[in-house]
């Protein structure tokens, strides 16, 4: 089941990708739907599980946008592995906790982005202060938000099915 929902997620992130680059194309120097995949997904996840997530959904995003290819891979690797790793050791449940992961993923991805980036690419631009001040922001706003629907949905589907068993309970007298 965890595999099915990671490539729901996998084709959603895909379309909002293709999609902000058909119709806004700074939409996506500033929102990066994979990194919110992965590290959603490593809130949840072990880190074995993560790791090959976040290589798929950097690999996906590699290919989708034509850099170098690995290098969004390795980053969302690392990210995810480190993501999934703090959840084991630290209680994150709050939305504001959520939203700090978030951007600190993201913040660590744009490090990692960099290093890797002028290691390998000679005379490569790389993303002014703002654009990476953007991309934290919106990763951390988005992942939070993200955190709150699902947990809405989780508590709604819960008690529908409550609600449902208790309509369908037949008593034996």
């Amino acid at each position: 089941m965890r595999i099915l929902r990671f490539a729901a997620g996998l084709v959603i992130a895909t379309f909002v990708e293709v999609l902000g680059l058909r119709f806004f194309a700074p939409f996506c120097q500033v929102v990066d739907p994979f990194l919110i995949l992965v590290v959603y997904t490593s809130l949840e996840a072990p880190p074995a599980w993560s790791m090959l997530g976040g290589s798929a959904a950097g690999l996906s995003q590699d290919a989708l946008t034509g850099g170098l290819y690995g290098l969004h891979g390795f980053a969302d690797t690392l990210v995810a592995w480190i993501a999934a790793r703090l959840k084991q050791h630290v209680v994150i449940q709050r939305p504001r906790q959520v939203g700090l992961l978030f951007a600190l993923a993201a913040g660590l991805q744009q490090a990692l982005l960099a290093v890797l980036q002028f290691l390998t690419v000679p005379g490569s631009e790389l993303p002014g202060p703002g654009t990476t001040a953007a991309k934290i922001a919106a990763a951390g706003l988005l992942g939070a938000g993200l955190f709150v629907a699902t947990g809405r949905l989780r508590g709604g589907i819960g008690e529908w099915r409550r609600r449902r068993s208790r309509r369908l309970k037949i008593e034996v007298e």
